[in-house]
């Protein structure tokens, strides 16, 4: 082997490790905002829930309070 024995890697070795290091890195990094982003829509769903079902109670109180009249 041309660069200094058997447990020596070439530069272009180093190479392929950083880029891969740095590919890992995106990715759990990618994986992260969609995990992120996914519970921030959650959150924003659980409270038009919230929202719908408040508009329904109030809409039946006024509906009984119509029918009174």
């Amino acid at each position: 082997m041309p660069w200094g024995g058997e447990h020596m890697q070439t530069p272009s070795g180093w190479v392929s490790i950083v880029l891969g290091l740095i590919i890992l890195v995106v990715l759990i990094f990618a994986f992260y905002q969609v995990n992120r982003a996914l519970n921030d829509f959650r959150v924003e769903v659980e409270r038009l829930k919230n929202t719908l079902e408040e508009t329904r109670r109030n809409t039946e109180e006024i509906r009984k309070k119509l029918e009174e009249i």
